[in-house]
């Protein structure tokens, strides 16, 4: 279950948060699915199709702390790396969702 925000907290950070899982997931897509200058350092694409790789990377951001260790858990297993981490990662999606009890 997710925490309520806080009044003075915004919906929409007006700045970069690392490790904001919405903001992380955007950078990603973009990064990945956008065209990128010649020195690769910096992404060079259509507006649209940038506003695209993000709109598909909200919808499908993890929303809670546990969906973002599930997520991860996720990621290792489909690269084949299924081991302790993810193991250790849903166990502690579990007790994020849970609070703690078990």
């Amino acid at each position: 279950m997710t925490e309520p925000r806080p009044a003075d907290q915004p919906l929409v950070p007006a700045v970069r948060v690392d490790g904001h899982p919405q903001l992380e997931a955007i950078a990603a897509a973009v990064w990945e699915q956008c065209d990128r200058s010649d020195s690769g350092l910096c992404v060079e694409d259509d507006p649209r199709s940038i506003a695209v790789a993000a709109l598909a990377a909200v919808h499908s951001a993890p929303a809670t702390p546990a969906a973002v260790l599930r997520d991860a858990a996720d990621r290792l297993d489909r690269l084949g790396l299924r081991d302790l981490a993810t193991q250790e990662l849903r166990r502690m999606a579990d007790e994020a969702e849970t609070g703690g009890a078990q």
